[in-house]
This record gives C-alpha cells, sequence and structure tokens, in this order.
C-alpha cells in the first residue's frame, strides 16, 4: 500500500542511540536571540547562529533551511513567556517573537552524534535499499510547521542521496525493520504508514553525518 505524507510529519523524531553507543539522557541547553524572527518547531534541525544573541548568554542557534549542509542538533523545545498563563512556560515550538520579555530564550536540542532519529521522506521519490548507508539532505521550511501541536513539518529531500560529505544525514535503516506488525484496534498485519519502501514518503532511520560535534570545520562566519 502506497505511503502518504503526515501532516506535520514531526520532523525528525528519537529513535535511540547506535548499537554499541554509550548510555546518554538528555538535552543540550542552548539560547535563541530575542531579535530572531525564525520559527523553530519540534524535530526541526536547526543550526548555530552567527550573530549571537542580546544577552550574549552563550551558544545560539537559529532555524535551518533546505540547503543546510552543517547543522547543530535537532529543536526539542524552549521556554517562553505566556501571556494566557501569566509565566514562563514550555513550549514545543519558538514562535519568532519574543512576549513580555526582551531576554533571550532558553532553548534544549538533540546533539549527541549516536542518536538516531525516524524521518519521513519527501514526495519527490522512494528510498530504496541501495540508498541505505548514503548521505541525504533534508526539506525544511521554519514557517511551515504546525504550531497548534508545536511539530515540525521537515521531511528528508529523497532527491538528494549521494556520497557528499556535506550533507547532515546518514541513512541507516528502514522504519519498517522497526514498526509494530499490526495496529491496536485495527488488527495484526494493518498498514502501517511509511512502511511502503516501494512507494515515495517512507520513513527511514537516520543519524547525525555533518553537525557541529561531528564536523572538524567551525562556522563559517563570526
Amino acid at each position: 500500500m502506497a505511503n502518504t505524507l503526515n501532516s506535520p510529519t514531526q520532523g525528525f523524531q528519537t529513535f535511540g542511540n547506535a548499537e554499541g553507543a554509550s548510555p546518554q539522557v538528555g538535552m543540550t541547553p542552548i539560547w535563541i536571540a530575542s531579535t530572531d524572527a525564525s520559527l523553530m518547531f519540534r524535530g526541526d534541525a536547526v543550526i548555530t547562529s552567527t550573530t549571537g544573541g542580546t544577552n550574549n548568554s552563550g551558544p545560539y542557534i537559529t532555524a535551518a533551511t533546505s540547503g543546510i549542509s552543517q547543522i547543530r542538533g535537532v529543536f526539542q523545545g524552549c521556554y517562553q513567556f505566556s501571556p494566557a498563563a501569566g509565566r514562563v512556560v514550555w513550549t514545543n515550538f519558538y514562535g519568532g517573537s519574543v512576549t513580555g520579555s526582551t531576554g533571550d530564550i532558553k532553548a534544549y536540542v538533540i546533539d549527541y552524534p549516536d542518536q538516531q532519529f525516524i524521518a519521513q521522506a519527501s514526495t519527490s521519490g522512494a528510498i530504496t535499499s541501495s540508498m541505505i548507508g548514503s548521505n541525504i539532505g533534508m526539506s525544511i521550511t521554519s514557517s511551515l510547521g504546525n504550531q497548534a501541536s508545536g511539530y515540525s513539518n521537515a521531511t528528508l529531500l529523497s532527491s538528494t542521496v549521494a556520497t557528499t560529505n556535506t550533507l547532515p544525514f546518514r541513512l541507516v535503516d528502514f522504519y519498517s525493520a522497526y514498526a509494530p506488525p499490526g495496529v491496536p484496534n485495527v488488527g495484526t498485519g494493518a498498514f502501517i504508514n511509511g512502511t511502503d519502501n516501494t512507494t515515495a514518503a517512507n520513513i527511514v532511520v537516520v543519524r547525525f553525518n555533518n553537525c557541529d560535534r561531528l564536523q572538524l570545520t567551525a562556522k563559517s562566519a563570526i
């Protein structure tokens, strides 16, 4: 049965560490400048900002785009002031502006090099078994996430599969190798979207290939 593209795709979702990796727990704290107008959703790949922040608090991130090669990690959420709640709350996405405060935003990313993720391929073609072990780019637009759930709508750009070492992700396996055989209350053998590896929009397991913690070259500007 052919796959369909999820909306939102939820971007890059954690899928455990690579076998043999040291046990790791937690996320890396990082900052978003209060002047940063880009949106960032849970599951988005993000990059290290070259402009820093208002309060000079530490390392800063900003939204990645489809053509980006070296990434910092995968965005998980941040703390922002909520006018409705009257206090700072956790949210899955950064909405591109700071309300009720001029300070920078405390955010969290996953940037552990042995972390694996599942992500859905784009509709430009299926990822096939001959491509496993190759590198791949992504299709990501910071404005296309879901602001109700806060989840990303990023995909793996299946038309970019290559041996190019500057692509941000490495293809590890198919999600179909791990997906349960059926869906509760539907029945054993029911089709799970993303597990048809002969059609576009299949779901695969990836890890970082070209990111700040694996790349020996520092960011391109100061």
